[in-house]
């Protein structure tokens, strides 16, 4: 019992230890340190970009992931319209997309958007959904490095005859 306490003990002096030396690896910080800015912030901006069959530029249960889109993060000063920011990404397989962006951006409007379609069957781009706004600072009260950005895609030509009862359930009619 008595090495099972000093054992313990070492453990937490050692955890204590390496926290003080690397206060980021204590935060949690996946976004590792490679691309960090000066500041030596950085964010992970993580989404998804699906296709949308209804055409109402929201996602139903007949939505589908949309992979190898690419996703353009966007940066730029409030009262100025060029860019101050950019960063590329790819969604995977499933959609998902998680670009890295280093720096505080607290004085800049930051969105995620995507621009040409992958998919042939779903060509699109979305009005309402082309783009997300992220935060991109951690002088806003949100806490951590992921900042999650709500979906975005594309939409078919034609809408799936299936919307229509797809859309009834969840209280839509007369689209």
């Amino acid at each position: 019992m008595a090495n099972y306490a000093a054992f313990m003990t070492l453990s937490l002096f050692t955890i204590i230890l390496m926290s003080i030396a690397d206060p980021v690896a204590s935060r949690g910080n996946n976004a590792g340190s490679a691309g960090s800015s000066s500041s030596g912030e950085a964010f992970v901006v993580q989404g998804k970009v699906y296709c949308d069959p209804c055409r109402i530029q929201f996602p139903t249960k007949i939505s589908y992931p949309i992979p190898n889109a690419k996703v353009v993060l966007v940066c730029r000063a409030r009262e100025q319209s060029g860019e101050s920011y950019n960063v590329e990404g790819t969604s995977d397989a499933s959609g998902m997309y998680s670009i890295t962006a280093t720096g505080d951006h607290e004085e800049e409007i930051c969105d995620v958007h995507v621009t040409e379609s992958p998919d042939s069957k779903c060509p699109e781009v979305m009005d309402d959904e082309r783009s997300a706004r992220v935060s991109l600072t951690d002088k806003n009260g949100v806490r951590g490095n992921i900042r999650p950005a709500n979906p975005i895609g594309f939409m078919v030509k034609e809408v799936d005859p299936r919307c229509k009862e797809i859309l009834a359930e969840i209280g839509i009619i007369g689209l």
